[in-house]
């Protein structure tokens, strides 16, 4: 699948331009990073996150795809594969957390971002991977159960703040 573009109307013929899909590469690494740390508050974060994501790009334990239009990316998904450990729901171990899904904002509700996360999704399930997770913003609850998502309220988190 590396390397292969697919021609995908984004609406109906007549009403839109037409986009394709593509995998991520290791030379993604930074518009996967601009993704990830979009808001202006995140942008000095942008360099490590590119550097922590190129090997893994190319490990395949981040699996992406990009939609582009007219050689300019226009929405991104990925799913970070994670060693999570045997469970009783997923004895095989392996977790995928979707992460850095996002649509340039004049092409939102068209299905893009929901056609990318289906893709990444499939595309780890064809390494076995059975079970998924992400953080949610209101706005792509929505997207994230269409594609079967349900709210899991038995986690919880804790963070440690960096001593002074």
């Amino acid at each position: 699948m590396r390397g292969v573009e697919m021609v995908i109307p984004i609406a109906a013929a007549g009403q839109g331009p037409v986009w394709t899909v593509r995998r991520a590469l290791p030379s993604d690494a930074e518009q996967i990073a601009a993704h990830a740390c979009y808001r202006e508050e995140d942008a000095a974060r942008r360099a490590g996150y590119a550097e922590w994501v190129r090997p893994r790009i190319g490990s395949r334990r981040y699996i992406g795809f990009f939609a582009m239009h007219e050689g300019r990316v226009i929405g991104g998904a990925g799913v970070v594969l994670l060693d999570w450990g045997p469970t009783r729901a997923n004895p095989a171990g392996q977790m995928g957390r979707v992460a850095n899904v996002l649509t340039d904002a004049a092409l939102r509700g068209r299905g893009i971002a929901t056609d990318l996360v289906a893709r990444a999704m499939a595309a780890c399930e064809a390494l076995g991977v059975r079970e998924f997770n992400l953080g949610a913003t209101p706005e792509g609850k929505g997207l994230y159960r269409s594609l079967g998502f349900v709210e899991y309220p038995a986690e919880m988190r804790r963070r440690v703040t960096a001593a002074p």
